[in-house]
């Protein structure tokens, strides 16, 4: 263990800590100018920002939440992987729900696939680091570390990062459909359909066999989400004014 420690100080050296970060964040830059480019209404940065620290807060939560979770059920059992799928969209969620939604800059029902993709995007940050940190320290002095960065970093652009962005995005617009409506219906939905969507992609992606058709899955995940962006946009949109608290 304490090996371990020390290798995984080499991710903290100056330029190595650079390129890792560097590499963790190009990934979430990519769909993060996507989501903005969503948003007809621009986002204070400070709420943006926020958004994205409450995702990285919603990553640690869920990391220890899972680690008791896996007291009860051995990590890497099915069951394992069904209920922290719910946790970690949970907590992305909820963060998000308990300190952007009640703001003022909180005025359109498009804002909730906004905020909630970038709690997404930050929770994979956070993961993409912790990932990537391990993978440049376990290759230290086998091969080049840096390219096998480079490589997970484009794997999880396609895979978990893509995934993120789309399950917040979902169950944001099932959260803007909930307030329009006030049924409970729609987000509770999208909620089970987003846990459900990120169960079967950590299934996938320890299945060899079941990996070919993870992408297809996210794809056309990708092409709802887009059509229910619209959906939003020709929705008269506004929940409060500008200047309410």
């Amino acid at each position: 263990m304490a090996s371990e420690d020390l290798n995984l100080l080499i991710c903290f050296q100056d330029l190595n800590l650079i390129f890792i970060l560097f590499s963790a964040f190009l990934p979430i830059l990519i769909w993060f100018k996507f989501l903005i480019s969503e948003d007809s209404h621009k986002e204070p940065f400070s709420s943006i920002a926020l958004a994205f620290i409450l995702g990285i807060l919603a990553a640690i939560f869920s990391y220890y939440s899972e680690t008791a979770l896996s007291l009860v059920y051995p990590s890497g059992s099915m069951e394992y992987y069904f209920y922290s799928s719910f946790i970690e969209e949970f907590f992305k969620f909820f963060l998000i729900f308990l300190f952007i939604v009640p703001s003022k800059n909180f005025h359109f029902l498009i804002d909730s696939m906004i905020y909630f993709g970038i709690s997404g995007l930050g929770f994979a940050f956070i993961e993409n680091f912790a990932g990537m940190c391990q993978t440049f320290a376990e290759n230290i002095t086998i091969t080049n570390p840096y390219s096998l960065v480079l490589l997970l970093a484009f794997f999880r652009f396609l895979s978990a990062n893509f995934l993120h962005l789309l399950t917040q995005a979902l169950i944001g617009f099932g959260f803007s459909i909930t307030l329009k409506t006030r049924r409970l219906f729609p987000f509770v939905f999208s909620f089970l359909m987003a846990s459900l969507l990120h169960f079967i992609h950590n299934i996938f992606i320890i299945n060899k066999v079941l990996l070919i058709y993870l992408l297809p899955i996210l794809w056309s995940v990708f092409l709802i989400v887009l059509n229910e962006f619209q959906v939003l946009k020709k929705i008269d949109g506004r929940i409060r004014t500008s200047s309410s608290n």
